[in-house]
Parts: C-alpha cells; structure tokens; sequence
C-alpha cells in the first residue's frame, strides 16, 4: 500500500499529464467546448486512477465529450503509463465531475433566499411605518 503523501503526488503526476495530453495531442473535432481536468483519485493499492473532469459547453457538447474521452481511454492510459515511473500503471476511468454545478445551483439558491429576505425586510419596514404614520 502507498502512502498517502505518494498518492497524492501520483494523483497530481497524472492530472497533470492528462491535462497536457487533451491540450497536445487529443486534438478533435469532437472536443468542444471547454475540457478539465478537475481531480484524480487513485485507489491505495495503485491499481486504479479516476480522473474527473468537467465540461463548458452545452449538454450535447457534454455527451460528445464524454463519449470521446471513452474511446481515448486506452490512449490515455497506454499514455499516463510510459509517463510514469511505476510498476503497475493505474487501469484509468474517466467520471464527469459534477460538483461545479452543484456548488453553482447552490450558490444561486442562496442568493435567491438572501434577495428574498430583503425583499421581506423591505416589505415589513414599510409596513410598521405605513402603520406608525
């Protein structure tokens, strides 16, 4: 088992490498929009690496990309192997990160309830000096 200090530098080595590899050499037409790389998890015994990634575009754009990035998965692993000094190389998996998103609906949500709020405190202002007068 690796520890975690080297699980963490494989983890950067490969989001690293993958990142340049989509910029480089996985240059298609079926790309669009905006790929990235957010993170990479390898499980401890090093036998697998997934790597999440996201997308800016439209959701056809999204189903595009990820249908492509299925198909690259051998490339990018045959890819990620000779770039790293291990063993064993990780077998890769490719997972569409989501948590931007979320964090992003999140996010509005609560702009939306702190605009409300005012909105209520407006409202009640008004209305205990409409009642004072």
């Amino acid at each position: 088992m690796a520890t975690e200090r080297r699980i963490a530098r494989i983890e950067s080595r490969i989001r690293q490498e993958v990142a340049e590899l989509f910029i480089r050499d996985l240059k298609d037409p079926r790309m669009k929009g905006l790929v990235s790389i957010t993170r990479v998890k390898v499980a401890r015994d090093l036998g697998h690496a997934r790597v999440f990634y996201t997308v800016l575009g439209s959701e056809r754009d999204k189903r595009t990309v990820s249908r492509f990035i299925e198909s690259a998965r051998k490339f990018v692993q045959a890819h990620v192997a000779s770039r790293l000094d291990l063993r064993v190389a990780p077998i890769v998996e490719f997972t569409y990160d989501d948590s931007i998103e979320k964090r992003s609906s999140v996010s509005k949500l609560i702009d939306q309830a702190i605009a409300a709020d005012r909105a209520a405190a407006k409202s009640s202002r008004r209305k205990s000096s409409d009642e004072e007068e």
